[in-house]
Order: C-alpha cells, then structure tokens, then sequence
C-alpha cells in the first residue's frame, strides 16, 4: 500500500499541481489527509501549492472549533459530605518546591554542587539499608585491596559495557576516584545489571578477584527500603482526584467532555455519581494546563486558541466551576509558560490573576511535595518518562504502562536519574530526588491512564489526559486514555475511574 505522501503526490499529479515540500510535510502529518487534499484542491485555483496557502486552508478549518465561551456553572444549594470535612493541607514540605528560589546560572561549580548533593544523599539512603556484607568501603580502599570475602561499594554509574566475554562491565564513581565492577553473566546479578541507567547511585556488595577486579554479588537501590512499608489511608471519609495533561487552547481539547465533568463535581448525575462526587476534598493537577505556544515545530496548527494569556484565561474560568470547598494543587508541564528545564517554577501570577479571591486554587512548582491530610503527596509533571523509556529496554511499553516507569523512578529514588537525557537545571539541593517515599505519586505527560493501588505502600497515578489522540501521536502509534477522571478513596486506598468520553 502506498505511504500518505505518495498518495498525495499522486492525487496533485492527476490535477498536474505541484506543491512546495513543507506544504506536503504538513499535509500528510493531518489526519485525514486525503480528504484534506481533496478540499484543498476543490478551493484552489493555484498551480503550485505554498507553505502559506496549506496553513491558511488548515486555520480556515478548525475556526470554527474555537473555544468561545467556558460554560459557567450554577451553584446550587450543594452540601456535600466533603466540605464538612476541614482541610488538612500542608504545601511544598521541606522546600521542595523550586518557585521563587532558583539561583543557579548553569556555571561549573553548579554542576559540581548539584552531583555531589545528590551522591550525598541517596549514598546516606545505600549505607542504612541492610546488607550480608561485612562492612561498606570507599572506592579507593577498596582498589587497594579489601581482605574480606565480601563488601560493599557504593557510586555513581558512570559508563556500562558488555565486554569481549559478554560479562558486563561497569564504571562506577564517588567523590574521590572510579572503579570497575563486574556483572559476571549466568550470574544471579547480571540480569539486574542489565537495567541498570547511568548516573544511577548503586550499592554493590562485591568480592575481590585474584586480578582485584570486584565481581558483583548483589546489587541494592535506594528504592529498597520501600520493600518494608506499609500503605497509609485517613480516617475521614474523602476522596483526591486527578488531572493532567488538559492542553486547553489546542483543537484536541475536550472541552465539553471537561464541562461535563465540572457539573459532576457540582453534584449533577446519578446518585451513585452523586456520592463519589461528594466524597472529593483534593484534586492534583499535574501540568500542561494549556498547550501553549512554539512548543514544537508548527505547533500553530493545531491550535484554535493562539494568544497564551487567552489560553490561560479560558483554563481560568474552568477552575473558577470548580467547588470551593475542594483544594486544588495544581503545578507546571512542559506545555506550560515556565521554563522548559526541570524543576520548574509555578504558573505565574500574570496568567492567573483572575484568580485572586478563589483560595481554594493553589499553584505550585514541578516537582513538589505536599502532605494532605497526613498523606505525603509527590507530583511531578513526568517529562522524564520519554527519556527513561527511550534509555531501558526494561521500560519499553512504558508509554502503554506509564506505571512501570513510576516503580523506575521509585526504585531509584529520582525523578530524572540519566542526566542529559531531558533538560535539568543543576540546582541545589537536587529537587528531583525522591528524599521521603511518598503515599501517593502523582504524574502525566504520557497521556495514558496507569496505576497500582500500591506498590510497596505507595499509591501511584499516571492521570491520563483530556486531550484527544494528535496527528503526532497516531504517526508515534501512541494510544492515549482520554477524558478518564481516576478518584482515589484516602479511607480504603483504592480507586475508580470515571469515563467522561
């Protein structure tokens, strides 16, 4: 069967018009693409096609799918059992949140300072967890030839390679010096080696060879201290939902699937709908509120709302439906006015200023850390996750279950663990490390719907999206879960799942 270009090439061929190739890398990106051209050359005269007259055939199409006016909602006389309930909301614990604190301008000496603060760290966490070991070297001690059967080295990950053997050899560093460390294969560590990510932090539990090369026994994370804890739940009888990914402003938004479930929250539906929707005391909203603009090349073709403040607008007058008594966290994503590196700052004051007087709206920065009713609450937009999937093969159907990722990310106690594979500011301390294991981890991005009620004590979310599948991700083969509203009971610590589509 012949690709769309060739089909299209063809179709301008038969009507002897020639087109510009942007004009075609544009066309055969629709959905819909031949139907376009179809049009397309029903309305045009022209004998060669441009740039230009494709974009503006493009606009001409979605114009009349603008957003003109938000739906505002009328507020009854709505008492459900969650505004009785008194808001126990602590935000940005242990300053966690990078808003109003960046001070790093990317110099060496950063770089150096955001390294050694992260060893540091999650080096304390690989010293507190038991080992069968009989005692924890530095590496220069240890390559000077440790006596005991077996110890234990703790380092970074600097460079992975499968040697003329096929055993695995990894270079690993501290603060004073490198070493090598060897996953024998057939052997029980060399399948854990096999995913292991560089600039990860490891503790091996090693044995000295007769050539003094240290042979890999075990490996630990600092996610292993999470084997021993057990899911938390509150005694009141509420819920927390979740939101990411609305892309308000792009013609994929869903917005009267998004109304609807709006009037939800205000208590319209069925009486089962009812009760759920009653229960609600906190709703995460983890980023891309709008989709912004020059985020990606010709990004301004899938928009109906081109003008930034006005995305931000019409996103405000959705959260103004939003019930007062229910408290919104809601943080950044990639789409979003912020920089693109992470962690990122809040939304600015200058696209929510409609906004003041509504208290229950609360804007943090990407990622933070909060503690709702007694819970600690990690979230994280999850920019990462491409670079993570596209790093491990251990992690290729992580866009189909964006959960494994999260165990990833828990397992190795950071939110970004290969630096350079997606865009990180050297800050100090590093905000992307996972310092206290979190009850609930909340993330998007992917656009797909993932969860486990618990992993190891902790609940972990991918929210899904509002957004319908793109031109992008049909050609990416990418199946997102639209207009899906996950609501987690904090009482008995499981979830469901609402379809608004």
């Amino acid at each position: 069967m012949a690709s769309v270009r060739q089909q299209i090439l063809e179709k301008l061929q038969e009507k002897e018009v020639m087109i510009a190739p942007p004009a075609l890398e544009t066309l055969e990106q629709q959905e819909r693409a031949m139907d376009l051209v179809g049009e397309l050359l029903s309305e045009s005269s022209e004998l060669v096609i441009s740039e230009q007259a494709v974009n503006d055939f493009l606009d001409s199409k979605t114009a009349g799918k603008k957003v003109v006016q938000v739906d505002v909602i009328q507020k009854k006389n709505y008492n459900p059992p969650a505004k009785s309930v008194e808001p126990q909301l602590e935000l940005s614990v242990r300053d966690s949140d990078i808003s109003s604190k960046s001070r790093c301008t990317g110099s060496v000496d950063d770089f150096v300072r955001h390294f050694r603060n992260r060893f540091r760290k999650q080096r304390d966490v690989l010293r507190g967890i038991r080992s069968q070991a009989s005692g924890i070297y530095p590496l220069k001690e240890a390559k000077s030839g440790v006596t005991q059967r077996e110890f234990r080295v703790i380092g970074m990950v600097y460079e992975k390679r499968v040697t003329k053997n096929g055993h695995l050899l990894l270079e690993i560093e501290d603060e004073e010096t490198s070493a090598n460390v060897l996953a024998v294969k057939d052997s029980p560590a060399f399948e854990q080696a096999q995913k292991i990510m560089l600039d990860e932090m490891l503790a091996f539990d090693v044995r000295a060879s007769k050539s003094s090369l240290l042979i890999i026994q075990r490996i630990v994370q600092p996610g292993a201290m999470l084997q021993e804890r057990r899911k938390k739940t509150v005694e009141e009888d509420i819920s927390m939902a979740f939101l990411s990914d609305l892309h308000v402003g792009s013609r994929y938004f869903l917005q009267e699937n998004f109304q609807r479930m709006l009037r939800f929250l205000n208590g319209e539906g069925d009486e089962k709908e009812k009760t759920i929707a009653g229960r609600i005391k906190y709703i995460s909203v983890a980023g891309d509120l709008v989709d912004g603009i020059g985020v990606y090349p010709r990004q301004e073709q899938q928009l109906v709302t081109k003008n930034i403040y006005t995305q931000y607008e019409i996103l405000c007058e959705f959260l103004k439906n939003i019930p007062e008594h229910i408290e919104v966290i809601i943080c950044p994503g990639n789409h979003d006015a912020v920089r693109t590196a992470e962690p990122q700052p809040a939304i600015s004051e200058e696209f929510r200023r409609s906004l003041n007087g509504y208290s229950n709206l609360h804007f943090v920065g990407n990622p933070s850390r909060h503690r709702v009713h007694g819970l600690e609450h990690l979230m994280y937009h999850g920019t990462s996750v491409d670079g993570l999937i596209s790093h491990s093969a251990a992690l290729k159907e992580g866009y189909e279950h964006p959960e494994q990722v999260a165990v990833a990310m828990l397992e190795r106690r950071h939110l970004c663990p290969v630096y350079g594979e997606d865009p990180v500011v050297p800050e100090v301390p590093d905000l992307m490390l996972i310092d206290e294991t979190p009850d609930v981890f909340h993330f998007g991005h992917v656009h797909k719907l993932g969860y486990l009620e618990d992993y190891n004590g902790t609940f972990v979310i991918n929210s899904g999206t509002w957004q319908d599948r793109t031109d992008f991700q049909v050609r990416m083969g990418h199946i997102p879960s639209p207009a899906l509203f996950p609501v987690y009971d904090m009482k008995t610590g499981k979830i469901k799942v609402l379809n608004f589509l």
